[in-house]
C-alpha cells in the first residue's frame, strides 16, 4: 500500500503555547478514530516534545500523524527553521532541555531530515 493510501493527518499550527495542546488532542482524536492504542501515552507525549521545540526555534509548523504500517504510529513536526534538533547538554538542576532525551527513550526510533524549506523531525512508535 502507498503511504498516501495510510490514515493520516495533517495540522497547521500557530507557534504559541497552545498549540502543543492542539497536538496533543490531535493525534489523541486521530488515534481513537484509526482504532489505535497510544500506549501510556507516548505518541502524545513525544508529540508535545517535538512541538514545544519547533515553536522556540521556528515560525511555521506542520504536524504530521500517520500509520506508516499496522504496528507503527508516527508523528512529524515540519518546521521552516533549517537547523536540525539539538539535545542540550544535560543539566539536572534545569527546569527543561531533557525533551529530545525524552523523544529518544519513547520512541523506536527518531530522527529528523532538511526539506526545502526548514525541516521536518521525526518519531515512530509501536502501536497495538
Amino acid at each position: 500500500m502507498d503511504h498516501l493510501q495510510r490514515p493520516h493527518f495533517v495540522l497547521a499550527l500557530r507557534p504559541v503555547e497552545a498549540a502543543v495542546r492542539a497536538a496533543r488532542d490531535t493525534v489523541r482524536a486521530a488515534m481513537a478514530g484509526w482504532n489505535r492504542q497510544d500506549v501510556n501515552g507516548d505518541l502524545e507525549l513525544i508529540t508535545s516534545e517535538l512541538v514545544t521545540n519547533a515553536i522556540r526555534h521556528a515560525t511555521t509548523i506542520t504536524l504530521v500523524v500517520s500509520l506508516p504500517d499496522d504496528t507503527t504510529a508516527m508523528v512529524e513536526v515540519w518546521d521552516d527553521n533549517p537547523e536540525g534538533p539539538q539535545a542540550p547538554l544535560a543539566d539536572l538542576q534545569a527546569e527543561s532541555g531533557r525533551g529530545l532525551m525524552l523523544v529518544g527513550a519513547l520512541s523506536r526510533s527518531w530522527g529528523w531530515r532538511s526539506t526545502a524549506n526548514g525541516k521536518v523531525t521525526w518519531a515512530q512508535t509501536v502501536t497495538p
